[in-house]
């Protein structure tokens, strides 16, 4: 039977719950039936929604969606001397890593907090880590059906270099769909991990001489930094009392932070402004701190993230700049925060300087932020438009959660927009593709040297505008084409 027998009108809904759509979804089992449909619809709009994990809009389609989980295969192979692994646009990150570690002593070279994405959602919204360059960086090919630019027909094209593969490691879903991609691997290793309390950024920031895959956090209010320093360290000799640790520290994670933290948390929230400020100020001193673990590296990178249902946005800023962000990120939390507050005299001239003191001042109160902010390295890498493209130093990603229901985030939603606002005139500041996205095109164009080199190649392989929607409009300046 046909893939165009099996389409099936259904309600979408994303993980954050912020989005829900209706599409009519197709389930292909080969190339050829991709190929179907886009002929079938090649005047309408086609977006594939991976785990549908993305807070923003980017994957929204109000007339066809596809489904990959059935282009699930993994086949771990060696090249030139060089171990990667070729893998189904549908597997999740979860099966690709248990298959993979079945086949082979082989493992991705880095990973981003949740395992349950789609290799091909991952790739194409620059999910990442920290301490190295993200997922789409480590992609060595891509194979994906789009639309002759001649002909206007369905085709299947396949990139291992020049700037259509830089182009397709980070695609936003406007180079086609995704078949299949190759990934370089590692061999696998371990990582050891500490949390330890820290006085200042840059006592933070002296943590990754010796510690290179290390994320840290600032408890608002409170203001108070923590490190989670963390380092490869290969595969050291088993023994049974760092077995029984590692096993320990896996059950304190998973109950202590991944559901008690996050149950307080939303707790404090609904008890309301005081309740916020003494949790988030009190938090950092009752974690256990100071206790080494050593745990395969899929364990300590990644956690329980979609336990309780939430919202994210992902600021990016050159190392240069993280300083400045921080003060600011401070600034603009404070008076959200507090009716009362007063900005000081050097903020303010900063912020009149790009016409936003007022707004700010007029938000004052509207918003209590509840959440540490997460902060992860990420180096530079060799794609068009990822969030660490075209940089000449490492860039560190803010993260600002709610973990409000969706009915009321509008406060959390102003924030951001202002946030958002300040930090991309002040200091060039980018967001994560797939996460909350205030932001226009106007806004980030001239932050990407090479988006018109993506625009015109993205333009190339979709001359009709199928694989466009209301978001790449809205941020790439890629309108869809008509229904």
């Amino acid at each position: 039977m046909s893939a165009l027998t099996k389409t099936v009108a259904q309600r979408v809904v994303n993980f954050g719950g912020n989005l829900t759509w209706q599409t009519r979804c197709y389930r292909p089992a080969s190339e050829a039936e991709i190929l179907d449909i886009l002929a079938r619809h090649a005047g309408g709009r086609i977006r594939v929604p991976g785990s549908r994990h993305s807070w923003s809009d980017i994957a929204v389609s109000d007339d066809v969606s596809i489904d990959m989980s059935l282009f699930d295969d993994v086949h771990p192979f060696v090249r030139d001397g060089q171990h990667l692994v070729r893998v189904g646009a549908g597997s999740t990150l979860q099966s690709l890593l248990e298959r993979l570690h079945r086949a082979t002593n082989q493992t991705l070279p880095t990973l981003g907090a949740i395992k349950k994405q789609t290799i091909s959602g991952a790739i194409s919204t620059g999910t990442h880590g920290s301490g190295r360059q993200s997922l789409s960086h480590f992609v060595t090919r891509v194979r994906l059906a789009a639309y002759d630019s001649g002909t206007g027909r369905p085709t299947v094209y396949e990139y291992s270099d020049g700037a259509a593969l830089r182009a397709a490691r980070c695609g936003l879903g406007c180079m086609g769909v995704i078949l299949s991609v190759e990934l370089r691997t590692a061999p696998k290793y371990k990582v050891a991990e500490v949390l330890q309390g820290r006085r200042c950024l840059s006592e933070v920031l002296e943590t990754y001489a010796d510690w290179p895959l290390t994320q840290f956090l600032w408890a608002p209010h409170g203001w108070k930094w923590m490190a989670f320093k963390r380092k490869p360290v290969g595969q050291p000799k088993a023994t049974i009392g760092g077995f029984v640790k590692s096993r320990a520290m896996r059950v304190y994670n998973t109950v202590g932070q991944d559901v008690l933290f996050h149950l307080l948390v939303i707790a404090s929230r609904w008890g309301g402004a005081w309740l916020i400020r003494w949790f988030q100020t009190v938090a950092p001193s009752i974690v256990l701190k100071n206790v080494e673990r050593i745990d395969d590296a899929e364990h300590v990178l990644t956690l329980g993230h979609d336990y309780f249902r939430h919202e994210e946005m992902e600021i990016f800023v050159r190392e240069s700049q993280l300083a400045e962000t921080c003060r600011m990120l401070r600034c603009v939390i404070e008076a959200f925060a507090d009716r009362g507050s007063t900005i000081s005299s050097a903020d303010e001239e900063k912020l009149q300087a790009i016409s936003m003191l007022d707004e700010l001042r007029a938000d004052r109160g509207r918003y209590v932020h509840h959440y540490p902010i997460i902060f992860r390295r990420v180096l530079p890498e060799d794609t068009l438009i990822s969030m660490a493209a075209s940089v000449d130093e490492p860039i560190y990603s803010v993260s600002l959660f709610t973990y409000d229901p969706p009915a009321r985030r509008e406060p959390y939603y102003e924030f951001c927009s202002v946030l958002a606002r300040i930090l991309c005139r002040l200091v060039d500041a980018r967001l994560h593709w797939g996460k909350h996205f205030p932001l226009q095109y106007a806004d980030i164009a001239t932050l990407y040297p090479e988006m018109e080199n993506f625009r015109e190649l993205s333009s190339r392989n979709d001359p009709g505008g199928v694989f466009r929607n209301d978001y790449t409009k809205r941020v790439l300046g890629l309108a869809p084409g008509k229904s």
